[in-house]
């Protein structure tokens, strides 16, 4: 009775639990950080004063590219957009208010790669076309920036 075969019987157990107690203190911390990140990005999109914001702009044959979330704030002179899932701000979108034209408006589509019940603004740059994806409230705001533009300029909303 608890000789050295005993004592062999009982290690694997002891490398199991090690190693479940292992994975689970990586899925702890991968979940803690992924939630850290999305309340961080929550806080600085409400720090700017800005709003959720999805922007779709053609590929390179001139089709409809994909969607990319991110959040917008106006400025006096341009609407800028921040990407949501990178930390370059070169990956950022400028849109100045004396070149965009906003031409359409429509709900998003269940199936369309954004949350349905956005508000899809259509508009064109000297870029070319945008697809602007946002709130119904920030839809409003977006059109009425562009509308009242400084004097001089001339109105962007057709």
């Amino acid at each position: 009775m608890g000789g050295p075969g005993v004592l062999d019987d009982e290690v694997p157990w002891l490398h199991v639990s090690v190693g479940l107690a292992l994975l689970l203190g990586v899925l702890v911390a991968v979940v803690t950080t992924v939630v850290s990140v999305v309340l961080q990005w929550r806080r600085f999109v409400a720090g700017l004063g800005a709003f959720e914001c999805f922007v779709r702009l053609p590929d390179v044959r001139g089709r409809a590219g994909r969607w990319r979330r991110g959040a917008a704030r106006f400025d006096p002179a341009a609407l800028r957009w921040f990407p949501a899932y990178t930390l370059l701000a070169s990956r950022s979108l400028v849109f100045e208010r004396c070149e965009i034209e906003l031409s359409g408006r429509r709900s998003s589509d269940d199936g369309e790669g954004v949350p349905p019940g956005l508000t899809v603004l259509r508009g064109t740059t000297r870029s070319g076309d945008v697809e602007l994806a946002v709130p119904a409230s920030s839809a409003s705001a977006l059109v009425l920036w562009a509308e009242s533009g400084p004097p001089g300029r001339g109105v962007n909303v057709a």
